[in-house]
C-alpha cells in the first residue's frame, strides 16, 4: 500500500517476469512471423506480421482469463494474479499493433477515410458467414482499450470498487468478440489449417476452468449453515498463527485469524478488487490480502491510517475448542474485541523466509516463489511458441505471386501503347504471341490515370506484379517513348456465353501486393481497391483445376458498376460473353 500513486518499483524478481513477458511479446510474432517466410517464399512480411500480432494479442489475452480460475484451483498460480493487469495493458499494446497494421494495410490508401472504410466496406450484417468480422474486432479493441485506460487505482478509486470491477469484468465480453472476429474472419478464411482447433480448444478450455472454479466455489458457499445464529467454523488448532480459516457465515464468506494469541474475525472480501483476505496472513499486525497488499486491522476491519479503506467485523467465541462466528455482519469498522487465546505457540509463527504467502514481491515471500513462478511463466512461454509454430507451419500455402519493385529484377521500363478502356493496358509487342498486355495501376488502392496518354506510345517504368501469366505494372513513371510506333489495335474474338463461378478481387492485389490478395480477410481491402478504380478479376477455377483470370466488365464493355462492389470477395455464379483480346479474358458480366 502507499499513500501515493507512483511508478512501479522493480526488484530481482520483477525485473525477470518483466523481461520474460517482454521476450513473449517481442518473440512470438516474429516466430511465427519467421516461420511463415521462411517455409513459404510468397509469403510478405506484411501479410505475417499482421497474423502473428493477432494470434499473440489472442492467446494472451486466454492467458488473462484462465490465471483467474486457476489460482481458484490451483494457488500456485496466485502469483499471476498480481501482474494480470500489467499483463492485460501488454496485449491491448499488441492488439493495437495488430489492429493499425491491418487498417492500414486493408483499408489505408483508397478512396475514404481508413476508419470510415472499416465500417462501410462490408455490410452483409444479415449474414452470418458474410458479417464483417472486423466490427467485432474494433469492438473488442475499444473494451480492451477502455479498461486498459482504466487500469490504474486512479481511477479504481474514481469509479468505486463495484463499478470498477464491473467494467473489467467486460474482458468476458470482448473475449467472445474475439472468438467471433477470429472465427469468422481468419478461421472462415482458411478452415483446412490448425486455427480452428486452437481457437475452438482454447474457448474450451477458459469455460471449462471457469466452470470447474465456480463449481468449487459453489459448494463451498453451500457448506455453510444457514437459520444459525451462531455457526460452528473449526477447530482452535487448525487455525495457523498470522493465517485464517475461510467459512461461510450468513450468506457471506468470512475468515477467522489467528494472531498473537487471539481470535479476530472480518469479512472475506478486500475492497480493492474483491481479493480473498482468508487466503493472506497478519504482516505487521495487520491483515494483508495475498492479491496486492491492501491491509486492515483485524479487530476493527479499518486500514491502517491515512488510509480509510474498511470491512465488516463479525463476534465470535470458542466453544470447547470449537470457533463459533456470529452469522450477523457488524458495520464495516466496527471494532470487536478479539477472543483471547493466551500465549501465541511456539513454532507456529507463519513469516519465515519460506513462507509461501505473496503479495507483490514481498521480501520474505519473494525466495519462495521466484522458483515456481518462473518455472510457470516459462512453462506457459514455450506453450504459447508451440502453438505459434504450429500454426505457421499448418498455414495453407500462399498463391505463387510476386511484386518486384522497379529496379530490382523486373521488366521495367516497359515500352508499349496505352489503351484506357474499360481499364488502362499497356500493350507492347511480343517476339512469340505477337501481343502482351500489363494492367496497370496506379499508387495505392487508385487507378492508373492514362486518359491523356490513351492510343500513345509510352515507356512506363514501375513495380512489376506477377502472377502466372497475368502481370501489372504499378506506374512509378511514364514518358513518351519517341520513335516508337503505336501497337495496332488488338482484334476481339467472341467466345460465346458462359455461367461461371468464381470470386471477384482486385488485381492487384492479387496479382502480388497482398498475399493472400483474395478471400474474406481481404474483403474490405478488394472493396476499397475496385472502388478506386483498379482493374476487377473474376478468379475462376477451370474444369482441369488451374488457376484462371478473367477481366470483368459489364454487358456494355464497359467498367465494373459500382452496385457490383457487394459482390466482391465471395463466391458467385455469374454469366455474361467472353471476349479474348490478346492475352486477356475479358468477361462481360449479362445477368445481376
Amino acid at each position: 500500500m502507499s499513500i501515493q500513486y507512483q511508478a512501479v518499483g522493480w526488484n530481482r524478481q520483477k525485473k525477470l517476469y518483466d523481461g520474460v513477458v517482454a521476450a513473449g511479446v517481442l518473440g512470438l510474432p516474429l516466430l511465427f512471423a519467421g516461420v511463415t517466410l521462411l517455409r513459404d517464399s510468397y509469403a510478405t512480411v506484411e501479410t505475417a506480421l499482421i497474423r502473428g500480432l493477432g494470434l499473440t494479442a489472442f492467446l494472451l489475452l486466454q492467458l488473462i482469463l484462465v490465471i483467474g480460475p486457476l489460482c481458484r484451483l490451483w494457488p500456485r498460480f496466485l502469483p499471476l494474479l498480481y501482474n494480470r493487469r500489467h499483463l492485460g495493458v501488454t496485449m491491448c499494446l499488441v492488439a493495437l499493433a495488430h489492429a493499425g497494421f491491418a487498417v492500414f494495410q486493408f483499408h489505408a490508401l483508397g478512396d475514404v477515410n481508413p476508419m470510415v472504410s472499416v465500417l462501410i466496406s462490408n455490410t452483409a450484417f444479415g449474414s452470418v458467414g458474410g458479417f464483417p468480422f472486423e466490427l467485432l474486432g474494433l469492438l473488442a479493441l475499444l473494451i480492451l482499450v477502455l479498461m486498459a485506460a482504466t487500469s490504474h487505482d486512479f481511477w479504481l478509486s474514481v469509479l468505486s470498487p463495484p463499478v470498477w470491477k464491473g467494467l473489467h469484468m467486460m474482458a468476458y465480453i470482448a473475449w467472445a468478440l474475439l472468438v467471433a472476429h477470429v472465427a469468422l474472419g481468419a478461421v472462415q478464411a482458411d478452415p483446412g489449417s490448425a486455427l480452428p482447433l486452437v481457437v475452438g480448444g482454447g474457448a474450451v478450455l477458459v469455460i471449462m476452468l471457469h466452470l470447474a472454479a465456480g463449481l468449487r466455489e459453489w459448494r463451498f458457499d453451500r457448506s455453510g449453515v444457514a437459520g444459525s445464529e451462531w455457526v460452528d467454523v473449526c477447530a482452535v488448532d487448525s487455525i495457523a498463527e498470522n493465517r485464517a480459516k475461510v467459512a461461510m457465515v450468513g450468506g457471506e464468506r468470512v475468515a477467522v485469524f489467528r494472531y498473537d494469541g487471539k481470535l479476530s474475525c472480518v469479512s472475506n472480501v478486500c475492497r480493492h478488487q474483491n481479493g480473498p483476505l482468508g487466503e493472506g496472513k497478519i504482516v505487521n499486525g495487520c491483515i494483508t490480502c495475498p492479491w496486492h497488499g491492501y491491509q486492515y486491522r483485524p479487530d476493527t476491519g479499518t486500514s491502517p491510517p491515512p488510509f480509510n479503506d474498511r470491512v465488516e467485523t463479525y463476534f465470535l467465541r470458542v466453544v470447547t475448542g470449537r470457533v463459533q462466528v456470529n452469522a450477523k455482519a457488524n458495520p464495516p469498522g466496527t471494532r470487536v474485541s478479539p477472543v483471547l487465546l493466551g500465549s501465541s505457540p511456539d513454532g507456529h509463527r507463519d513469516d519465515t523466509p519460506g513462507d509461501p504467502f505473496y503479495s507483490g514481491y514481498e521480501p520474505s515471500a519473494a525466495l519462495a516463489v521466484a522458483r515456481p513462478v518462473s518455472r510457470l511463466v516459462v512453462t506457459m512461454l514455450l506453450l504459447c511458441f508451440g502453438v505459434m509454430v504450429t500454426l505457421a507451419v499448418a498455414q495453407p500455402r500462399f498463391a505463387p505471386a510476386v511484386f518486384l519493385a522497379a529496379g530490382t529484377g523486373n521488366d521495367g521500363p516497359v515500352t508499349g501503347t496505352v489503351v484506357d478502356r474499360p481499364y488502362p493496358v499497356l500493350v507492347v509487342s511480343g517476339e512469340v504471341s505477337g501481343v502482351r498486355q500489363y494492367l496497370l495501376a496506379g499508387p495505392g488502392k487508385h487507378r492508373a490515370d492514362m486518359a491523356s496518354w490513351d492510343g500513345r506510345a509510352v515507356r512506363v517504368l514501375g513495380n512489376l506484379l506477377r502472377r502466372g501469366n497475368a502481370a501489372m505494372l504499378e506506374v512509378a513513371e511514364i514518358t513518351e517513348a519517341p520513335g516508337e510506333a503505336a501497337v495496332a489495335p488488338i482484334p476481339q474474338t467472341d467466345l460465346g456465353v458462359f455461367t461461371v463461378t468464381g470470386e471477384i478481387v482486385d488485381s492487384k492485389c492479387w496479382l502480388g501486393t497482398m498475399n493472400p490478395g483474395q478471400g474474406k480477410t481481404h474483403l474490405a481491402c478488394a472493396v476499397r481497391c475496385l472502388s478506386g478504380g483498379l482493374t476487377p478479376l473474376l478468379a475462376v477455377q477451370d474444369s482441369s483445376g488451374r488457376e484462371r483470370h478473367l477481366v470483368l466488365s459489364e454487358a456494355n464493355g464497359g467498367p465494373m458498376a459500382r452496385q457490383r462492389l457487394a459482390q466482391v470477395g465471395r463466391r458467385v455464379t455469374l454469366t455474361g460473353r467472353m471476349i479474348r483480346e490478346g492475352d486477356l479474358l475479358f468477361f462481360r458480366v449479362s445477368v445481376p
